[in-house]
């Protein structure tokens, strides 16, 4: 301005200087957010983990530390028994008792032999099929 001798406008001047300074502050703070955010993952969320019953974990660590006789092991399978039941009516809304057929297929012949004959339980004293029965239980 002062080389083509015009005088400069105030008003423009001042208005052109707030516009850029707002221009490279909202640049900067642009800058800030996005780098913040690249601590976050990219991609799809991870699955949420499926957490077993208090119940079936009480269960197992009772087995470890306890002594199995005839009695407990009745106590145990009847346990679980209930165990079963309640995650069939809470997550599938199945009654085992009205619907048997519907709880069959929902358990697998494997849970619903255990669930509905009560010699099954000897078989809890067998760590492997005890193991067993309780991964079915757990994906109920």
């Amino acid at each position: 301005m002062v080389l083509t001798e015009m005088e400069p406008h105030v008003v423009l001047v001042t208005t052109v200087c707030v516009l850029v300074g707002v221009g490279v502050w909202f640049a900067l703070d642009l800058l800030d957010v996005e780098g913040s955010s690249t601590d976050m993952p990219v991609g799809l969320a991870a699955t949420p983990e499926v957490r077993t019953d208090r119940r079936v974990m009480r269960l197992r660590s009772g087995l470890a530390y306890g002594q199995r006789n005839d009695s407990s092991l009745d106590r145990l399978r009847a346990s679980l028994v209930e165990l079963v039941d309640d995650q069939l009516l809470a997550v599938h809304q199945i009654d085992r008792a009205d619907d048997p057929d519907a709880a069959r297929t929902c358990l697998g012949d494997d849970l619903y032999a255990f669930v509905t004959d009560p010699g099954t339980a000897r078989q809890l004293a067998q760590p492997r099929s005890l193991d067993h029965i309780l991964t079915l239980i757990e994906r109920i």
